[in-house]
């Protein structure tokens, strides 16, 4: 943290008289008090001088909660090669996915600006990786990194161009793997804590591109949420609804069934086609399908290769068409499965309907299995208590734990002998957490209706200066030795040494909200200052002298 003085009178952007508006969204303070300004670039924001400083701050409270738990940092590049990623699979994956920026240099290499870390990691631990005795490694991170979303929204919360706190394990094994996910996740919590941050709750949940293995999300409830999860009723369970097991919520009238293929890929890489029937208001969840078959991997199946494979278009499937497929799996939601009556495609004519699964004309009777498939959602009764039912909620990602397994360590090749002189592969783990994202949600959490309100050791600074007349030279003469005696005892300070009234003054030190404000007034003597905590409103006097004693600003 930098903790050289700042003073309102130099920033930049300069500060207005009456700049903002308690009222004003979060968004709306932080680009209007000069912590962010947007850009031409949709989904991409400059970090302005007091912003920075908030940034700087939660990048160095997350290193220190991974390094006094062990972890080494280092730092890797973003700009990374299309042989690093192809060595995964992962660039063709992302680029299909629109998520990948690439860039080809002038020697016609193509590379990408990462929006991951994990083949540098990676390959960063196999370059010096030899024996178990080297194992477990555990390495942190903090690094700008880029995604080419689609829709890029809210601020900091969504863009294309964002800082994460990383963190990469390396074990012998499962058991020593899980060791390092509880490491991660203390650690995490650690930081989360430091930032602010300290209504966060963990959820199990998909680990979407990252992992094909379980994976932990670390959240905060807020409207301003970019995401959902569910939560019972009942009994409080609660997380990603790709993960949590569901009974379906209640059919609609005239139900239909779709049925959707998708590729399973198996752990010694064999590839399957499986079929999943669901009800048509419903969205498959390809983790449900992962847990259930034990596939590595679930893609959907090219729409170009479904006549080769079952017979039909895309749109027109039946369960019968996937029930009398040679080589395919076919599944059944519970969705699906427990309707006695419903509809089905009829190919390029409409629906049929009134079909059962006892048979009806031209279709011979099925006996389908049910199982849980689809995605948790509103009125999804609950798999855990068996007696509530899920509802939506907005909240906030703030981090992510993923059990990798050997799922990168295996295709980039990383071996360590074990004690027996044998290869073997080490089992990797790894950490996320969305340094620009905390940065607007701990201003979303925090706040009043004053304005922002920062935890201790969070903000631009720790203390708000407040210089009464400070067009007097005597009285910014006061502020600057203050300002130098809470800089030595590593208190940093922000001086608002411009020529404003009082109520001003206070009022932006309040919308500001730095956990304390100091009023130096000519109407006290120069060893007396006014202190107001901003998280209870409490006004003390204290003598400056007993800062070399006890300092009143580590105290709310």
């Amino acid at each position: 943290m930098n903790d050289v003085p700042l003073h309102a009178s130099r920033l930049w952007p300069p500060v207005r008289p009456r700049t903002g508006e308690a009222s004003a969204s979060t968004l709306d303070l932080l680009h209007t008090l000069g912590l962010i300004a947007r850009t031409d670039a949709t989904g991409v924001h400059t970090l302005l001088p007091l912003g920075l400083r908030v940034h700087d701050r939660f990048t160095a409270i997350a290193r220190r909660a991974f390094e006094e738990r062990g972890a080494l940092t280092f730092a890797p590049p973003t700009l990374q090669s299309r042989t690093l990623w192809e060595q995964t699979g992962r660039w063709d994956v992302y680029r299909r996915e629109g998520a990948l920026l690439t860039v080809t240099s002038a020697s016609g290499e193509e590379m990408c600006l990462a929006p991951t870390s994990e083949e540098i990691a990676a390959a960063t631990v196999r370059d010096h990786l030899r024996s178990h005795r080297d194992l477990p490694v555990r390495l942190s991170l903090s690094t700008t990194k880029f995604r080419d979303e689609l829709s890029p929204r809210g601020g900091l919360m969504r863009g294309r161009e964002f800082t994460m706190a990383d963190a990469y394990t390396f074990d012998t094994g499962p058991d020593t793997m899980r060791e390092s996910v509880a490491f991660l996740n203390d650690a995490v919590a650690a930081a989360l804590t430091g930032m602010g941050l300290t209504g966060t709750f963990t959820a199990p949940a998909d680990g979407g591109s990252i992992s094909a293995g379980p994976s932990t999300e670390h959240l905060v409830l807020a409207d301003s949420g970019q995401g959902t999860i569910v939560a019972c009723t009942h009994c409080g369970n609660r997380g990603d609804g790709a993960v949590l097991a569901a009974q379906p919520p209640p059919p609609g009238p005239d139900p239909v069934i779709n049925v959707i293929a998708f590729t399973l890929t198996r752990p010694d890489s064999t590839t399957q086609t499986a079929t999943v029937a669901i009800r048509s208001d419903l969205h498959v969840s390809p983790r449900k399908i992962a847990a259930a078959t034990g596939a590595t991997r679930v893609d959907l199946l090219n729409p170009s290769r479904l006549p080769d494979q079952l017979g039909k278009q895309a749109g027109t499937l039946t369960p019968w068409d996937a029930a009398g497929a040679q080589g395919v799996l076919p599944l059944y939601d519970l969705s699906a499965a427990e309707l006695e009556t419903f509809a089905v495609s009829d190919g390029d004519t409409g629906l049929r309907t009134g079909v059962r699964w006892s048979g009806a004309r031209g279709l011979p009777a099925l006996h389908p299995g049910g199982i849980d498939l689809h995605h948790a959602t509103e009125h999804s009764g609950c798999g855990a208590c068996g007696q509530g039912r899920y509802r939506v909620l907005r909240a906030v990602e703030v981090a992510h734990v993923f059990e990798l397994g050997t799922q990168y360590s295996t295709p980039m090749n990383l071996s360590y002998s074990d004690p027996a002189g044998r290869p073997a592969t080490p089992w990797m783990a790894c950490s996320g957490i969305g340094i620009t994202r905390c940065l607007q949600t701990a201003a979303e959490l925090n706040r009043d209706r004053h304005g922002l309100r920062w935890a201790p050791g969070t903000g631009p600074a720790d203390v708000h200066i407040a210089v009464l007349r400070a067009d007097q030279p005597e009285m910014r003469q006061r502020a600057d030795r203050l300002a130098r005696d809470l800089t030595a005892r590593r208190v940093s300070a922000f001086v608002d040494d411009r020529a404003l009234s009082a109520g001003d003054k206070l009022r932006y030190a309040r919308l500001l909200g730095l956990p304390h404000t100091a009023v130096l007034s000519p109407d006290h003597p120069d060893t007396e200052t006014e202190v107001i905590a901003r998280s209870t409103g409490r006004t003390t006097r204290t003598d400056l002298s007993h800062i070399t004693d006890e300092n009143p600003f580590t105290h709310t």
